[in-house]
């Protein structure tokens, strides 16, 4: 039984190496994705199981809290685990401008250690005290604004490249798929919208602002949508098409 035990801790961690080499060869950002994408759903797992294991921990149930706040702390512990983790390795990249730096390998490599490393960052938490759990949820409410703004920058980057590159081809059938991935896009937008009203708009609570914001960025996606089809708007794609 202790052998095949053996062989069985030998293969997981054959597989972790040949995992984080593979990742090393090729573009890191994927794997981070991956990994926010982890956090994403431990922070949701600990959502739901955590409360009853937070409440015994007497530096975190200081006082008499609903079941709702031991979720939240829940959360909060671990974004704060993970922005710990992305902090350092940023502060390590500063001055890094190609990949000549030696720098850059603690980048695209050394992916078993900053795995272990952000769930050291991801269980230290949970021997925080409050205040400081407290002070991050008050600041975090501000940095998730500059968060989204950031990733918005970089989606508008990615589609303005992704549309230049069909356009320049100069082909009819590219012009099409481009409006055909346009459609598309629009109607997923439209039906993860919908999906929107029944999450943050529940049954028999007040979730008028929620409404507002979520029926404003509906109304706002259709109509830059009519002006960026419109004729008149240079580069059109009613334009290109004969």
């Amino acid at each position: 039984m202790s052998s095949l035990a053996s062989c069985c801790a030998a293969s997981t961690c054959g597989l972790c190496s040949s995992v984080a080499s593979g990742i090393s060869r090729k573009s890191a950002r994927l794997a981070y994705y991956g990994l926010f994408g982890l956090s994403l759903i431990v922070s949701w797992i600990l959502r739901e199981v955590a409360a009853p294991l937070l409440e015994k921990l007497p530096w975190i149930n200081t006082s008499s809290h609903k079941n709702e706040w031991f979720q939240e702390q829940a959360v909060l512990r671990v974004s704060l685990g993970y922005f710990l983790f992305f902090a350092i390795l940023a502060l390590i990249m500063i001055g890094v401008k190609d990949q000549n730096d030696q720098r850059d390998s603690w980048h695209h490599g050394g992916w078993i250690a900053k795995m272990v490393i952000w769930l050291l960052l991801v269980v230290l938490m949970f021997f925080l005290p409050n205040v400081v759990v407290s002070i991050y949820g008050t600041l975090s409410k501000f940095g998730v604004g500059l968060f989204l703004l950031v990733q918005v920058i970089i989606l508008l980057d990615f589609t303005h490249s992704w549309n230049d590159a069909w356009v320049e081809k100069d082909e009819q059938k590219w012009y099409i798929a481009l409006l055909v991935v346009s459609v598309v896009c629009y109607l997923v937008a439209y039906a993860f919208s919908g999906v929107l009203f029944i999450w943050f708009n529940p049954s028999g609570q007040d979730c008028g602002l929620n409404v507002f914001f979520i029926v404003m960025t509906m109304v706002l996606a259709f109509a830059f949508a009519v002006i960026a089809l419109h004729p008149v708007v240079n580069g059109s794609l009613f334009c290109l098409l004969p």
